[in-house]
């Protein structure tokens, strides 16, 4: 079992192809077989799909992203070819991309274990970028193939908004609703004028009513911290970050980048220390 530790909830049922839950169990809403020759119409068909789901439109690029690298992995490590389960809940869509493992030798004996190895994780490759913008990742190999898993929540939208107030030597920039491609340009075009405007900035993000966002927000909080890093007297903390998106930092191995804090008060007193 090669299932990433950090997503501990089950993959699904894969020789039913169905989703194993609580609730029963229930069939996909895709189920399609792609082979290196299919990739655009199975990214066609999972955007299609998401959308329907109401998934908004930076994390359905997101789902799509991650599900053609599950897939170009599943054609280029294992059999050529694959297939690509897709589930629909309340508030989550999981896509589950399964292959029949490597070609057997010409001799018909076992290929053996599949070596996970061929599946790197280091920055810029398919299951590091994977991580990057999937709400859960799991991943299982064996000798009858690899089953890798993504889940990506559904939220309810929420109309974006950016407001601006300074306490005690702090400029407070709270964010509310979706932090997605739609709006990370202007909280990135904010926050990039207090610092220009503002040497050694001390800025206080309170990000309580943040509800989600997708690889295009995760990058503009990203680059807010590398442009506050360049000036070694600035300091920035994030405030009220809710717990799933805590755990998504974690995921994505960059919650070291930031520095957190519980509540706003909390936040201006780390922010202000010497």
């Amino acid at each position: 079992m090669t299932d990433d530790a950090r997503s501990p909830w089950p993959p699904p049922d894969r020789a039913g192809g169905r989703l194993r839950g609580a609730g029963g169990v229930e069939p996909p809403v895709l189920d399609q077989a792609f082979d290196g020759d299919s990739l655009y119409s199975l990214r066609a068909a999972v955007a299609a799909h998401a959308s329907q789901a109401g998934m908004p439109e930076g994390r359905v690029r997101d789902l799509v992203l991650a599900v053609h690298e599950l897939a170009a992995n599943a054609v280029r490590h294992g059999a050529g070819h694959g297939r690509l389960r897709l589930w629909v809940t309340e508030d989550t869509v999981r896509c589950e991309v399964t292959d029949d493992g490597p070609p057997k030798p010409a001799d018909g004996t076992d290929a053996g274990p599949r070596d996970m190895a061929l599946w790197p994780v280091e920055p810029g490759h398919a299951l590091w970028l994977i991580r990057q913008v999937a709400d859960q990742a799991s991943w299982d190999a064996g000798p009858s193939g690899t089953a890798a898993t993504v889940s990506f929540r559904l939220g309810p939208p929420a109309r974006f908004r950016l407001a601006q107030r300074f306490q005690d030597g702090c400029a407070i920039l709270a964010v509310t609703g979706q932090l997605d491609l739609g709006s990370a340009r202007r909280f990135a075009d904010v926050a990039g004028d207090l610092i220009a405007a503002t040497p050694g900035l001390r800025l206080v993000l309170d990000l309580s009513g943040l509800t989600m966002w997708d690889s295009s927000g995760l990058t503009a909080l990203i680059t807010v911290q590398r442009r506050i890093s360049r000036d070694p007297a600035a300091r920035m903390v994030l405030a009220g970050l809710p717990g799933h998106l805590v755990q998504r930092l974690q995921e994505a191995d960059v919650a070291s980048r930031f520095t957190l804090a519980d509540t706003n008060a909390d936040a201006v007193r780390m922010a202000v220390l010497p």
